[in-house]
């Protein structure tokens, strides 16, 4: 009778191995769709939450406006605005815009910090980043000045002009060698910036 209950376990242990073997997803284990990534990450998980993911991989991409930045900041579009000067960021919307982007702060907060920052209006530019997503930053250079026709509800009528490389103005046509050079401090100033976040 031992010999007879040894064999059934020994038995039932050899088949449910096998068949443990043979079909080991999704039944004997709750990882069906795992990546070399999310092992790498797993693996890794004490030594990688404490690394500053921003500073190892971000980076400022210096995109034209004509062959590019027209295309990836569309009217309508809400974005991230870094002042390179304060550290202070707020949000815009592209309101418009043909040789360069008219915007306009996204919510009256976003406008609120911007009349924090500049404290006046003016024509003065300013060098700052564009937050195109976590690791991805566009330089600019922003007038303060809110001027022409405007498209959101905020406490002052007009938008603001955001150029970028390459960008025109609209009365003139030309590329204005001030905001290229705005454009130009925004590089040296974002790449401080990124290795402080």
């Amino acid at each position: 009778m031992k010999h007879k209950l040894i064999i059934y376990i020994f038995t039932f242990f050899l088949v449910f191995s096998i068949f443990a073997s043979l079909l080991p997803y999704p039944i004997f284990s709750r990882y069906t769709n795992i990546t070399s990534q999310n092992a790498y990450e797993i693996n890794n998980f004490k030594e990688t939450e404490q690394k500053n993911h921003v500073n190892e991989s971000s980076k400022i991409l210096s995109f034209g406006w004509f062959n590019c930045m027209d295309n990836i900041f569309e009217i309508n579009c809400i974005k991230e605005l870094i002042d390179l000067e304060t550290e202070e960021s707020y949000f815009i919307v592209r309101t418009g815009g043909i040789n360069h982007a008219d915007i306009e702060p996204a919510k009256q907060e976003d406008l609120n910090t911007m009349l924090a920052i500049y404290q006046t209006w003016q024509w003065t530019r300013k060098p700052v980043l564009l937050k195109l997503n976590e690791t991805t930053y566009v330089p600019a250079s922003l007038s303060i000045y809110p001027h022409g026709f405007f498209e959101l509800e905020h406490n002052f009528l007009g938008h603001f002009c955001l150029h970028f490389k390459n960008s025109k103005t609209h009365g003139t046509n030309r590329i204005d060698e001030e905001h290229q050079k705005t454009v130009k401090e925004a590089i040296i100033l974002g790449q401080e910036y990124l290795k402080k976040i």
